[in-house]
């Protein structure tokens, strides 16, 4: 499930309570927390440590992106051979074209992606924020053999643009059943 953008808003604000005043005083009747204390470090970054084994900061987790890799990590695990219940309604979805699950790696769109065949039923949206999040990361596939270029689509490759060739020609072009 998708938390709302306000909730990590005031998650964000109760963890920098706690950073950064003296004595952090909670109101459980408000959402999130207001504060008003003198922020000791200017750079936004600084509290994160650096990655090389640092000890400098307080080590604060970036909870927009901490979430984000989170969701990216189930579509991984959607990847995955296997046939879970879950995975067999995301199919519906996302493995509604030729490349089947393998979708959600090409350049089709995400909104191509997650619209719906029927009117009235929605992919939930942690799913659509994961699937953005996915094409944000702009992956790259560095395999050269033979084997790797194969498995490259050709219409909806993210490195290739496709050729200019009629619709009509594109679906007789994936209906065909080609082994090589």
């Amino acid at each position: 499930m998708a938390a709302p953008g306000w909730f990590h808003q005031a998650l964000q604000a109760d963890v920098y309570q706690l950073l950064w005043e003296r004595e952090p005083s909670f109101d459980v009747e408000h959402v999130g927390t207001d504060s008003n204390a003198y922020k000791w470090i200017k750079n936004h970054t600084a509290p994160i440590a650096p990655k090389g084994g640092s000890m400098l900061g307080v080590g604060l987790l970036d909870w927009e992106s901490h979430v984000k890799a989170m969701q990216v990590k189930w579509l991984l695990k959607y990847l995955d051979a296997s046939t879970s219940t879950w995975k067999l309604i995301l199919d519906c979805w996302f493995a509604r074209t030729s490349l089947g699950r393998a979708a959600i790696l090409s350049s089709i769109p995400a909104k191509v992606l997650t619209k719906s065949m029927r009117g009235n039923i929605a992919l939930p949206q942690f799913w659509s924020q994961a699937l953005e999040a996915l094409h944000a990361l702009a992956l790259t596939q560095t395999s050269l053999s033979r084997d790797g270029m194969l498995s490259q689509p050709i219409w909806d490759n993210r490195h290739h643009p496709p050729p200019k060739i009629p619709p009509l020609l594109r679906d007789r072009w994936e209906s065909l059943e080609v082994t090589v």
